[in-house]
């Protein structure tokens, strides 16, 4: 019941590219190599929007929540992210930006086990 508390204690409101979204200071800590436990370690003075009382990071919010659920969670959960080769690539850029070496080595695992595309051969056969 403690870590309940502690958590409720330190919530912390992230706007990311105008999505807002809030989560624990436990969370955001949870991979210390991360460039989100840097940002909230207490080692950089941040500045809270006024309006809101979130911290603002530039970048497209669409994928943030599955940082932040990997961050919970400690690994993705098979059926919790889609199918989708062109989201992983996505994410992916993501998961680089915020330096979270375990989200980029599972996706870049998914995007190397892909079944290589076959290009067809271009023709030199002029249509009349």
């Amino acid at each position: 019941m403690s870590e309940m508390y502690k958590i409720q204690d330190n919530r912390i409101k992230l706007d990311i590219g105008g999505q807002l979204f809030t989560t624990s200071l436990t969370t955001l800590n949870r991979d210390p190599e991360s460039m989100l436990a840097a940002m909230f370690s207490g080692r950089h003075e941040l500045k809270k929007e006024d309006s809101s009382g979130s911290y603002f990071i530039d970048r497209d919010g669409t994928h943030f929540r599955y940082i932040l659920n990997f961050l919970r969670d400690g690994e993705i959960k098979d059926g919790t992210i889609p199918e989708n080769p062109n989201l992983w690539r996505e994410l992916l850029t993501e998961a680089e930006y915020y330096q979270i070496q375990g989200l980029v080595g599972y996706l870049q695992s998914l995007l190397h086990n892909l079944p290589q595309r076959v290009e067809s051969p271009v023709s030199d056969t002029t249509f009349v």
